[in-house]
């Protein structure tokens, strides 16, 4: 029990994470940003960014590393609700979750969809859909229990 509280907490850690990344260093136009200034009060991101305007943050952190956290948050929910288990049934959803990051980035870069393209945002969304996967492939397939 322990193991899957541990695992939600992860998940929920690196939603969240992403989210305050957004929420402190974003400009006010990202619509995230408007919701939490219609939800919390008027110049409620203007605030969460002057706490940080001090810091020298590298871009990737603010414009790459968001994406690539919901990333490795959805994989890890995929082989969560899978119980973390690489078989015929949990590959299609993994695959799936993993285009669809893919291509949502790839459909900035054509203007077909908001946003800016980043060759950044594609490796460290593979990055982090890699990170889960190897490690329930070491577990899965070196850790077998006799």
């Amino acid at each position: 029990m322990k193991y899957r509280i541990g695992v939600l907490f992860f998940i929920i850690t690196c939603l969240l994470s992403g989210t305050l990344i957004y929420a402190f260093a974003r400009p006010g136009t990202i619509y995230l940003n408007q919701w939490l200034d219609q939800i919390v009060g008027d110049n409620f991101q203007q605030n969460l960014s002057a706490m940080i305007s001090g810091f020298e943050i590298p871009g990737w952190i603010i414009y790459s590393l968001p994406d690539a956290l919901w990333m490795m948050a959805l994989i890890t929910l995929i082989l969560f609700i899978w119980d973390f288990k690489l078989n015929v049934r949990s590959i299609p959803w993994i695959v799936s979750a993993i285009l669809t990051g893919l291509t949502l980035e790839i459909f900035q870069g054509f203007h077909l969809i908001g946003g800016t393209f980043d060759i950044s945002d594609l490796i460290l969304i593979v990055i982090a859909a890699i990170c889960p996967l190897s490690f329930t492939f070491i577990k899965q397939f070196t850790c077998k229990t006799m």
